[in-house]
């Protein structure tokens, strides 16, 4: 009895260290938790749009997201445009 616990046991741990694998295959792990102070932040991307983030910490989340790649950039530049 103790024998066929212990293969359930590693069966059931294989099952969900194996679907835990696949959802890492199906997008990107970006497990970042943003404080919800506000600290807003102007990013800049490679095809010169401007965008206003709530903090750095949701600036690096879309990062993460979407591959837009914002940096950081003078806050002037996204109050000129709003």
């Amino acid at each position: 009895m103790a024998r066929y616990t212990v293969i359930l046991a590693l069966v059931a741990f294989a099952l969900i260290v194996g679907a835990q694998a696949a959802g890492y295959k199906n997008g990107p792990k970006c497990n970042i938790a943003c404080p919800t102070i506000r600290a807003p932040v102007c990013g800049k991307n490679s095809k010169g749009q401007f965008k206003l983030f709530g903090s750095p910490c949701v600036m690096d989340y879309e990062n993460c997201l979407k591959k837009n790649y914002y940096t950081k950039t003078d806050l002037s530049n996204c109050q000129e445009r709003t």
